[in-house]
């Protein structure tokens, strides 16, 4: 009877402390009260099941970002996935501990060499804690998702569940590109994932699984239309950059697909059919890739070549600051070789360029007075510049794992759902590394780490499973229905 009285009181209390909350929010617009509202909320679903906590991270991200960078929503917002990430970390090492269970820390001891890297500089540079705690948080906010996700006893039906809603996440972007399209016109302007880089690497994710699943698990149509369907998206975000990724990975999945399909030859024109459709259509469709600077221009080549170029190796005519990626790039390493050789292997401090928004901790124009870059900035920039190349190298060697984990799932899986899962994963691994260096801080955008990281758990996941397993065959002639006739 006691028990029903003290839980009948408690209810009670929580309800009128929500009311209360509620109506300070309404009357002095207090996002963070909110937000302290919502994180009770989320702890109490996180405790309850372990799977609604990780679709709502994949679900919230895409259709919250942009309303946020519309002005639609409040920053804030988007602090609940990062939460949900921590507080499923917390459950599942508090769940293995309690067990008595080995806690599965992949990556870890690279994580801890990137911390000691991240400790000297910011001791050598005298750089202010909060900033260096700012700057871990975006680099490894959704790693602690992918360590609560291994850890996890998630059956592998939840694990497809969630790349089932991933795929409608993903085929809804297309009618949305479709009516940014025509209440916006071609552009960065935010819609779903459609803003700023994301049209360049969202597509390049999205093809290099559909033409996984299409010649390793099965010969369908609608992989092949969903890819020119993001083909499609990525030129309504104008993002020239695209056609020239976009090669790079079509060539880097046939190296791997070789010897494991049985008429490789199919790949290979395939490709090259994607490869050409898409280059035509953003020559002609992007009005800086040809000569009239119009939709349907000119299909040239090479005025296509000397824009990229020029665009590349840009400075700015008003005050010469950098304005290319590769101008850019120049710019950051003379920088830092100029302040010598620990600037160089450190940089110069954890959070030293930090976008913030919170007062008297955004850095962002730092990047400008002291780098000389207005734009152009690529994640191996931004990294080097905070916490030196070698900080750098560091870093990205935590995808380069990944990648190796999912290459050996490709090799010796024998199921062809999760084969084909572990070439798109190798391929997103591979996008996030190569575009990080070359094009963007890709690791640091919700969409692209929140997936990454979140699908890599279930690639640890599904490896663990088949740890035993022998692996399959180099050559499809041994297994022809099951490589060559899928």
């Amino acid at each position: 009877m006691a028990n029903k009285r003290i839980s009948c009181l408690a209810t009670i209390a929580f309800i009128l402390l929500t009311a209360l909350g509620i109506g300070q929010v309404a009357v002095y617009q207090n996002y963070y009260l909110v937000f302290l509202l919502v994180s009770v909320f989320l702890g109490l679903i996180v405790a309850q099941s372990d799977l609604i906590p990780i679709v709502a991270i994949v679900v919230i991200i895409p259709f919250a970002d942009w309303a946020v960078e519309s002005g639609l929503l409040a920053p804030q917002v988007m602090w609940a996935p990062e939460l949900l990430s921590g507080l499923i970390f917390v459950k599942a090492v508090t769940k293995r501990v309690a067990a008595r269970k080995k806690v599965n820390l992949f990556g870890m001891r690279l994580v801890m060499v990137f911390l000691a890297v991240t400790v000297a500089s910011l001791i050598y540079n005298d750089i202010g804690v909060i900033s260096a705690l700012l700057f871990l948080r975006l680099l490894f906010r959704y790693y602690l998702l992918f360590l609560g996700i291994i850890n996890l006893d998630l059956s592998e039906r939840s694990m497809r569940l969630v790349n089932s809603i991933l795929v409608c996440v993903f085929a809804s972007q297309l009618p949305l590109s479709i009516v940014k399209l025509l209440v916006y016109g071609q552009g960065e302007t935010p819609l779903g994932l459609s803003s700023h880089s994301a049209p360049t690497y969202i597509p390049l994710i999205a093809i290099g699984f559909l033409l996984s699943y299409y010649f390793l698990y099965r010969r369908s149509i609608v992989y092949l239309l969903a890819s020119l369907g993001f083909v499609g998206f990525s030129i309504i975000g104008g993002k020239r950059a695209f056609v020239f990724f976009l090669s790079i990975l079509l060539l880097w999945i046939g190296w791997f697909l070789r010897g494991r399909i049985k008429h490789f030859s199919r790949y290979a024109a395939l490709t090259a059919l994607i490869l050409f459709s898409s280059t035509y259509l953003a020559f002609r469709l992007i009005p800086t890739l040809n000569p009239q600077r119009e939709v349907w221009g000119e299909f040239d080549p090479a005025h296509a070549m000397d824009y990229a170029r020029s665009y590349t190796l840009a400075s700015s005519p008003v005050d010469g600051r950098a304005i290319g990626r590769t101008s850019a790039t120049i710019s950051v390493f003379e920088e830092l070789h100029g302040r010598g050789l620990l600037s160089l292997a450190v940089g110069s401090g954890p959070g030293s360029i930090m976008k913030s928004t919170f007062r008297g901790l955004d850095h962002r124009e730092s990047l400008e007075t002291e780098y000389e870059v207005a734009y152009g900035w690529t994640g191996l920039n931004w990294l080097g510049i905070q916490v030196g190349y070698i900080g750098a190298a560091i870093y990205l060697l935590l995808f380069y794992l990944i990648l190796r984990k999912a290459l050996h799932c490709l090799g010796k899986e024998r199921d062809p759902y999760w084969r084909s899962f572990g070439l798109g994963m190798a391929a997103f691994s591979f996008t996030i590394l190569f575009m990080s260096i070359a094009y963007s801080r890709v690791f640091g955008h919700d969409s692209a780490s929140a997936f990454y990281f979140c699908l890599a758990g279930f690639l640890v996941k599904r490896t663990l499973m088949y740890e035993d397993a022998p692996p399959l065959p180099v050559s499809w002639r041994e297994y022809p229905v099951e490589y060559g006739e899928i």
